[in-house]
């Protein structure tokens, strides 16, 4: 019998792009799957893309007000069913057959507590700009967090056994980078695997502002903060290096290297990584466009002819 993975997926305004993160999930080829959307709070009706999915796997949780990204995604875990738990974010989409490739692997080492994979990098229009966070070579990546560090690993592809993931749960005064405290904790006890190939797309280009990068700062110090009895010297260390990289982009933006900085981050995609991406970018826009429409979809007919 298969496992049941629940895809976990905290919304906030996002109604505009959710058609093509639930599309993405409509399309997978592992079918035994249930998703917990939670709207923290939006105002922009994401319920009527979910009753226009119309699929019963579909939970939908409203929150009366914005509580932040912690406080939803620990809705999301605490209301979670499956042995296994995936993530999907409202303005991203995954490739169709991410769950059942993250699937075989966790099935084939039950030692495993976190499985993550490459992305692919996209720009406000869609468009592939660059790759991050695949495994080197042609096997899957396996290790141990030694030493207090920066996540290895992305969390948004990331697939988790559902004990490791309740036992760690999400801090929800964080409202942001509540993802690598989250992960940061796990990784320095459990075991984890980063597969070689893309499974997960992240838009990126469209959500970078200076402000929300200080924000983000100011968190992952507070992070590394809480590890400061185990790790006294690695959390300074660590600390200070987030101030200067805080310091770094604030140079970058007042001199206009912002997108230069931000490119820095991705590897150029291969020749096989942009054909992966147009075929997966194919199967969900067709996944798409059966339930929801080319036009809640935001395509146009060309659109839609070339993705077939």
């Amino acid at each position: 019998m298969n496992p049941l993975v629940s895809v976990l997926m905290p919304c906030y305004n996002s109604a505009r792009t959710l058609p093509m993160a639930l599309a993405s999930l409509l399309a997978q080829t592992y079918e035994d799957w249930e998703c917990v959307l939670v709207d923290d709070g939006s105002t922009d009706h994401p319920e009527r893309v979910v009753e226009a999915a119309a699929d019963p796997r579909i939970r939908y949780i409203r929150l009366e007000r914005n509580m932040g990204g912690g406080f939803a995604r620990q809705v999301t875990l605490e209301e979670a069913r499956g042995e296994l738990i995936a993530f999907l974010d409202a303005d991203d989409w995954m490739y169709p057959w991410r769950l059942a490739r993250q699937v075989e692997v966790m099935l084939a080492h039950p030692d495993l507590a976190v499985l993550s994979s490459g992305m692919a990098i996209v720009d406000a229009e869609g468009h592939l700009v660059g790759t991050r966070g695949s495994a080197p070579g042609e096997t899957i990546y396996f290790a141990r967090l030694r030493q207090l560090a920066p996540p290895p690993l992305a969390f948004a592809p990331s697939i988790l056994r559902r004990g490791a993931a309740l036992k760690a749960g999400f801090d929800e005064s964080f409202r942001v980078v509540q993802d690598a405290d989250f992960l940061l904790r796990i990784l320095l006890k459990e075991r984890y695997g980063i597969l070689p190939e893309i499974l997960y797309v992240y838009t990126e280009y469209q959500t970078v502002t200076l402000s929300k990068i200080l924000r983000q700062g100011s968190f992952v110090r507070r992070m590394f903060w809480k590890h400061r009895t185990s790790f006294p010297a690695a959390s300074v260390l660590r600390i200070g290096e987030s101030f200067v990289k805080s310091g770094v982009h604030l140079l970058a933006f007042a001199t206009g290297q912002k997108d230069r900085l931000i490119r820095r981050r991705s590897r150029t995609p291969t020749e096989v990584q942009q054909m992966e991406f147009e075929s997966a970018r194919s199967a969900v826009l067709r996944a798409g466009e059966a339930v929801f429409g080319a036009e809640v979809l935001g395509m146009n007919q060309g659109q839609i002819m070339a993705a077939g």
